[in-house]
Order: structure tokens, then C-alpha cells, then sequence
């Protein structure tokens, strides 16, 4: 196999949802780690990290080789915008190695204000064809995170075609049954859902897992968790990665620990270090990791090849969506409050546990073991406490027994009194004969010729690189003479109050452009009244046509004598998908075209004639992502936008998008019903706390919609 990126160093990056679990991971041996602020992150639950937080985590990487990331990955309104700038103002201080973005406006901002700040596009983004990648490319982004839903191969086959952009993929850790950016299940299911800022939207940092929640399918009677995914764990797959030049790999788990974060990085890093599972330390970091916390494991796609459909081996765990960690034994009977348990792995008292019979399930402390014994060895068969009452039915012989909680692997809480980053600051000092001029202001000061030798140049650089609490600190230091003395002096006192005055400036600065008054810079003028945006008034002046009148996608609607075409969010067989979509145009011409990913702006750029409008999918909830794509596109027409709010395109209380749009076909892998024999378009009704949908499972790819 061909190795575009032989040459690249293969990163390990870590998920960080507190301080502890960022140093823990770099304990393990991350390269890097990635974390949240305390807005504007798609994982609002986890702790996330304040300014000074940052800054330590910063000076920790500068000393120690090491690099982060952070999270702006969450769709934002025109109204939040001048909180985001304050953000990339905070951000462009502490300068990180890359921010993670999924909306257009904020990286439209980015390149426009903060030049420096690496741009990183989030999997919130649902790329997952090279156009998608070429695109976010050409928006100046310098790494892509890919789709999870990709295979190997297909992956392989991006890196081929794209080889001058970074790339990071997905090794480990919880699977969504949607795309991420494209799933709507949380926004709609658990309140307004076109209400974007009160919605718990998963495009907006608040996603309430209502994958992880059970269902009841009408034709079959079953009542499951059909859309709870098992874990990915690649483990030693991971190398094949590296060997592909992939760029960086992704754990994901900001709501989890500091020690998943230590064990997760330690397994890999033995793994990426060229140690293989045979070895006892490696088996027992993955131990130790699935015991932090693991559902039940799948390679995912990984194997799946480039045919585009489901992987035959079950991806979803319907039985029960907690953590399982590992198993060490089974239950032979089950007593009054006890229960006789044949272990195949070794437990001790302290240790947690957990059984799963049916759909009911028990987590518990192991408290008691009968002869007073404190451990258990494999291959024991032992009678320990047991939580009876939690089961409507005793569980039966053979119910597997978990260990989810080691006594021993607990994290003692690391030191986090690190010194603060301080942004080095490039500093002139010019001597003039009544003061002196540090990077052009003036400080008025007596100078003296110096009674002894002395190095002048010395004695600033002992002073200024001195700078206390101050934000900066001296980076780099010139002295000019101006004085007319050949050995000026100036009294130390004199010196140590200009340096304050002088790093007090510039905090103070800071300070004011940080927390300052920034709106009218933040591109929101002229959106009163959800009026003023250029272009988006639909054909010849119309207004875009009810959302509702469109239909899905992929089937031509008319309305009013125009032909309106929304495209598939996902497109797997891209060449083949963008063919049929030129023939189209080349039929009819005036036909326009619902964009819905990032790859179709790709494509709809060498189609200059066509007219194209930004749909549901392709969000532009703010003015700055509207004209990103305007200025991509001189033919959009408009945008459809889900939120009432939006200056744009509503898309009418009345339109509810997909809830799911997942490449795990939920016959297969939630229903648990065989492949052979099936006819590729099947269609399920779901019944939740009153509420009906209904799932269509077409070519692998399944589609859930509320009834």
C-alpha cells in the first residue's frame, strides 16, 4: 500500500474535561490533549477550563513538548458573536496549537481577526469525502477531523487525495448512532426544538444522549435501546493509521476522568510505541482502561472496505447503554441477598461490579465475600454480596458479572500549582536624555552618567524580564543610547516603577480589548428586523418556498415553476453521487440545488451557473457563516435556517428535520435481524413515551423522522 505521509509523526490526542485529566493524559503519554472553555463547547457538562486554567496548561506544553487544542465547536447566533470574539481574543493571547470549529462564521472571524490561531475542523462538520476535506482546505483550515462513520480504507483513500492537509481520525472511546453536526434527535425530542439558544441541541453543546435512551418498535414487539452503540476500541489497528500518515489520533472523553484519560493514553502510547497486546504491560493498560470506563467494544467501519454498507458484526449493545468494563465471572445461582459467582477474572473487596439480566441491570460495591476473605482469584468460585432487589427476576446461571471500578486505580489528585504562561513580548528600550522609551511610550526618569563601569543592557534585561503578575513578560530585549552619556544611569527604583507602569499598560490593554466593547466590530450591523442579508430573497426577489414543500432530499420538487433539489447530508460514493448531480444540471439548468455538507459548496463552485441555496444541514445561524458561504458561492439564493430566530430562511414551526441520519442500519444492529435475504428498504415504526417515529433502513443507511 502507498504511504503518502510515511514522514509524519503519528499524535496521540487525549480528551481533557478538567485540569487533572489534562496532565494525567500527558502523564500517559499523550502528545496532546483537546478541552473546552467554559462556552461554546459541544460538551457543556464536562468541568472545562477557565482562562488561568489555559495558561497553566500552556506553560506545562511549552516546558514539556507537549500541544492542545481547544474546542469552539458549537453553532453560534449573531448575538453571541461578540462573546465568541472575546473568546479568540482570550485564545490568540495563550496562542494554542489549533481551535476546533464547526461554525463558518466563527472561522470566517478567525481568518479575518485572529490570523494566527490554526484553524481545526470539527467532526461536528460531517466530513467525510475528500471534497469536504479539499473545501474546509481552501477556508484556510490546516487539519480536518474526520467522520467516525468512515472506514480504512476509506480513509486511506482521503489522505491519498488530499496529502498537504493534517488529518485526525477517531481510535477510541463513545460512538454517536447519528453524525455528529447532523443529528437532531436531542434538539427535538426533549423540547422547541426551532428554538436554538433554549433547545437541548446537540450542535450546541447540550446533547441529551437520547441515543442512549430505550425505544419500543411496533412491528417487532421489542422493547431496547436500538440506537445505544457499543464503544470503539481499535487498539492495535492503530498502527495502520500511522503507517497511512495519518496525522493524529482521537480519543474521545472529555465527560470521563483522569484516569480513563491516564489509562487510555497509556494503552495506546505502548501500542503506537510498538508494543503489541502479548505483552502483560500492554494487556494490562487495556484492562485497567476498559475498567475506567467501557462498554461493550466495536472496530466500528474500520473493516468495512469501500462498499459503503454495514460491517456484518453488531455495533449497537440494545441490551443495556452503561458502562460494562470488563468481565470476571458468572453467576451459578443467585440467594436471598447473595449470590455464587465463578470468577474468571481476579476481584477484591471495594472493587465495583455490575450485572446486566434482560433489560434491567445492577451496579454495586463488592462488600462481602463469605469466609472473610478481602480477594478472589480467577478461577475461584465465591458467594459475595449481591443486590437482589434491584431485579424484578432473579438473574439466571450464566448471567455475565462486570468489574466497573477498580478499588487500587484510583487517581491521587495531581499538583496543579503550575506557573501561569506569560505571552513573551519583544521589547525596545531607547535611552533618551531625560527618560527613557520602552516600545514608544515615554517614562520620564533622571539620567546620570554611571560613576562605575556598568552594562546598561544588563541591568533592563534583570528588570524587565522580571514581571510579576503581569499577563506578559519580556520576550526579546534592544537598547538604543540616546542619552549623550556613554555609560547612562538610572536609579533601580526609577527602573522597577517603569516596568510597572509599563506591563500595567499592557495588561491594561488587554484587558480593554478583551472585555471591551467590541459588537461593532463583530460583523452584526444591519441584521435589524432580519432584514439586510444580501442574496437571500430566493429566485428573481421570491422568497424561498416553505421547507415543508421540499420534501427529504434527493427527489426534484416544484413549486411555483422552479425545481428545488435539497442533496443527501451524506454521499459516501462521492464521484459517483456528483456525476448524477451534473447530469441533472446539464438537463435542467434552472433546477436549484439544497446544499446539506460541507463538499457540496466544493462541488456547487465549479458549477457557476447553477443557483444553490444553504439547506438545514449546512448551517449558517449567524450573518458571518452566511456570507463565508456568499463568498464562496456568488449563486446562493438563500439559507433555511430551524431556528425562529434566525435572521434567514425559517424553515416554519411546521418542518422537522431527520433525528437520525446514521450509516448503522438499525434492522441489523438494533432489531438484531440477519442480513441474508434482506431486501436493503425496510421501514420500522417507533413508539417513545407516547411519541411516534418512524425508521427507514435503506442501503445500510438509516433514517429516523417523527410521525
Amino acid at each position: 500500500m502507498e504511504n503518502p505521509g510515511s514522514s509524519r509523526h503519528c499524535e496521540l490526542a487525549l480528551p481533557a474535561g478538567s485540569l487533572q485529566c489534562a496532565l494525567y493524559a500527558f502523564r500517559g503519554g499523550a502528545d496532546a490533549v483537546y478541552f473546552g472553555l467554559k462556552s461554546f463547547s459541544a460538551r457543556k457538562g464536562a468541568v472545562n477550563f477557565s482562562f488561568e486554567d489555559v495558561r497553566k496548561v500552556k506553560a506545562y506544553c511549552r516546558d514539556n513538548g507537549k500541544k492542545f487544542y481547544v474546542t469552539l465547536n458549537t453553532i453560534v447566533t449573531d448575538g453571541e458573536m461578540p462573546d465568541v470574539i472575546r473568546l479568540l481574543k482570550q485564545l490568540d493571547y495563550l496562542q494554542p496549537d489549533g481551535v476546533i470549529v464547526q461554525d463558518l462564521g466563527i472561522a470566517k472571524v478567525m481568518r479575518e481577526r485572529f490570523p494566527g490561531l490554526p484553524l481545526h475542523g470539527s467532526t461536528q462538520l460531517a466530513v467525510h469525502t475528500a471534497d469536504g476535506v479539499k473545501e474546509l482546505q481552501g477556508l484556510g483550515f490546516s487539519r480536518v477531523v474526520l467522520s467516525r462513520e468512515l472506514s480504512f480504507d476509506e480513509i486511506v483513500a482521503i489522505r491519498k487525495a488530499c496529502p498537504d492537509v493534517e488529518l485526525k481520525v477517531f481510535i477510541h472511546g463513545a460512538l454517536c448512532y447519528g453524525f455528529s453536526g447532523l443529528c437532531m434527535a436531542s434538539q427535538f425530542i426533549t423540547g422547541d426544538g426551532h428554538d436554538m439558544q433554549a433547545s437541548r441541541s446537540a450542535n450546541r453543546g447540550s446533547c441529551a444522549q437520547i441515543c442512549r435512551t430505550w425505544f419500543h418498535c411496533d412491528d417487532t414487539g421489542t422493547d431496547s435501546w436500538l440506537f445505544s452503540m457499543k464503544d470503539l476500541c481499535l487498539g492495535d489497528k492503530v498502527t495502520d493509521y500511522a503507517k497511512a500518515g495519518i496525522d493524529s489520533l482521537k480519543i474521545e472523553g472529555r465527560m470521563k476522568g483522569p484516569d480513563y484519560a491516564y489509562w487510555c493514553a497509556r494503552y495506546y502510547r505502548l501500542l503506537l510505541d510498538g508494543h503489541t497486546e502479548k505483552e502483560q504491560e500492554v494487556r494490562w493498560a487495556k484492562e485497567a482502561m476498559q475498567v475506567s470506563f467501557s462498554r461493550e467494544t466495536t472496530d466500528y467501519f474500520f473493516s468495512t472496505g469501500t462498499k459503503g454498507c454495514t460491517n456484518c458484526e453488531p455495533m449497537v449493545c440494545a441490551s443495556d447503554p452503561g458502562h460494562r468494563g470488563i468481565q470476571v465471572g458468572t453467576i451459578d445461582r443467585v440467594l436471598a441477598s447473595k449470590a455464587v459467582v465463578r470468577f474468571t477474572g481476579p476481584v477484591a473487596i471495594r472493587d465495583g461490579l455490575r450485572v446486566v439480566s434482560g433489560n434491567e441491570s445492577a451496579s454495586f460495591s463488592l462488600s462481602h465475600i463469605d469466609g472473610g476473605k478481602s480477594f478472589i482469584s480467577a478461577g475461584d468460585t465465591a458467594t459475595i454480596n449481591f443486590p437482589v432487589s434491584e431485579f424484578s427476576k432473579k438473574p439466571g446461571f450464566g448471567t455475565p458479572v462486570y468489574c466497573v471500578s477498580r478499588h487500587n486505580l484510583n487517581t491521587a489528585v495531581l499538583n496543579e500549582n503550575i506557573p501561569l504562561y506569560k505571552k513573551p513580548v519583544d521589547i525596545s528600550v531607547e535611552i533618551l536624555p531625560d527618560g527613557i522609551s520602552v516600545n514608544g511610550t515615554f517614562f520620564p526618569a533622571q539620567v546620570e552618567q554611571a560613576r562605575t563601569d556598568s552594562d546598561i543592557k544588563q541591568i533592563l534585561e534583570k528588570v524587565f524580564y522580571a514581571s510579576d503578575k503581569s499577563l506578559f513578560t519580556c520576550g526579546g530585549l534592544s537598547v538604543g543610547n540616546n542619552s549623550g552619556k556613554d555609560n547612562p544611569f538610572i536609579p533601580m527604583s526609577a527602573l522597577k516603577q517603569i516596568r510597572r507602569d509599563f506591563y500595567g499598560k499592557l495588561d491594561a490593554d488587554f484587558s480593554e480589548e478583551f472585555l471591551g466593547n467590541i459588537a461593532g466590530n463583530a460583523g452584526n450591523a444591519g441584521i435589524a428586523g432580519n432584514t439586510g442579508i444580501a442574496g437571500n430573497t430566493g429566485i428573481a426577489g421570491k422568497p424561498l418556498p416553505p421547507r415543508t414543500e421540499l420534501g427529504l432530499w434527493d427527489k426534484p420538487v416544484q413549486v411555483e415553476g422552479t425545481t428545488y433539489l435539497p442533496l443527501s447530508p451524506v454521499m459516501f460514493k462521492e464521484e459517483e453521487y456528483l456525476q448524477k448531480l451534473n447530469a441533472i444540471a446539464a438537463e435542467n439548468p434552472e433546477t436549484v440545488f439544497g446544499l446539506n455538507n460541507i463538499a457540496q459548496v466544493f462541488w456547487a463552485k465549479t458549477m457557476p451557473r447553477i443557483k444553490v441555496f444553504a439547506d438545514v444541514f449546512l448551517y449558517t445561524g449567524n450573518r458571518e457563516a452566511f456570507e463565508s458561504l456568499k463568498a464562496e458561492l456568488p449563486n446562493l439564493i438563500g439559507s433555511y435556517e430551524l431556528d425562529r430566530n434566525t435572521p434567514f430562511t425559517y424553515t416554519g414551526d411546521d418542518y422537522t428535520p431527520p433525528l437520525f441520519i446514521s450509516r448503522v442500519c438499525m434492522k441489523h444492529n438494533g432489531l438484531g435481524l440477519p442480513c441474508r435475504g434482506c431486501s436493503r428498504d425496510n421501514t420500522f415504526r417507533l413508539t417513545q413515551n407516547g411519541k411516534h417515529y418512524k425508521a427507514v433502513c435503506r442501503n445500510c443507511l438509516t433514517i429516523v423522522t417523527r410521525e
